[in-house]
């Protein structure tokens, strides 16, 4: 009598339905289209301001509208700055959306503010005197679709994202990053501005994918995919 043994190769995978991602309120952020889109990408997320829910969290989002100087007095006044820093440097994806990519840096000239420095660099305003190829004056703030000039292809949050497709943008305020090689994309407007920086776990866009359509929509499928 022979018995045969056969055996079977367990593949561990993640659930996704079950990945606890937080995006941070603010209460100075689009938070709730954030949430929309973010849901579309096939995950329901959870929108607070507690500490332990970030730190818990599989992955966080932080986005950001209006000025520098507002998100970051809400997020001291909510005393989320360490927090913030802290999930930074545990390896779990980190996603910062415009102004929410701006206060990653150390300072922003707009209202002089000290920023978290968890990238090293500043956010300048655009220049006033800006022109564009038919030297007409150049509007502030850079509002509206502009392609990217993608420079890292293989970067995971530009997964099946072709090199210059169109994002939505709205800012008068660009982030300088101090390591070039932190900058995954860029976007020209009168100047050359970084549309996306990335250090590890951490991902800026300047653009709003929550307004970009699908191709938005696609940013945060991929950034969801970053969780490990």
């Amino acid at each position: 009598m022979y018995i045969t043994i056969r055996i079977y190769k367990i593949e561990k995978r993640l659930d996704f339905r079950n990945l606890k991602i937080i995006i941070i309120d603010t209460g100075a952020a689009n938070v709730h289209s954030v949430n929309k889109a973010v849901i579309k990408a096939g995950i329901t997320p959870c929108i607070s301001k507690n500490k332990s829910d970030i730190r818990n969290s599989d992955a966080v989002i932080l986005p950001g509208v209006g000025s520098s100087n507002a998100v970051m007095r809400s997020l001291i006044n909510l005393e989320l700055t360490d927090e913030i820093k802290f999930f930074g440097n545990s390896g779990k994806p980190l996603l910062c959306i415009c102004v929410g990519m701006q206060v990653l840096f150390d300072k922003s000239d707009e209202g002089n503010t000290k920023c978290l420095g968890i990238i090293k660099g500043n956010v300048k305003k655009f220049p006033e005197n800006m022109v564009d190829i038919n030297n007409r004056k150049m509007k502030i703030p850079h509002m509206g679709w502009n392609k990217l000039n993608i420079i890292n292809q293989k970067h995971k949050i530009l997964k099946n994202i072709p090199n210059h497709s169109y994002f939505y943008f709205v800012h008068s305020f660009y982030c300088e990053p101090k390591e070039k090689n932190k900058i995954i994309a860029n976007t020209d407007y009168g100047i050359e501005v970084c549309s996306i920086v990335s250090d590890d776990n951490i991902v800026g866009t300047q653009f709003h994918p929550e307004k970009s359509g699908d191709i938005g929509i696609s940013i945060y499928k991929n950034f969801i995919d970053m969780v490990k």
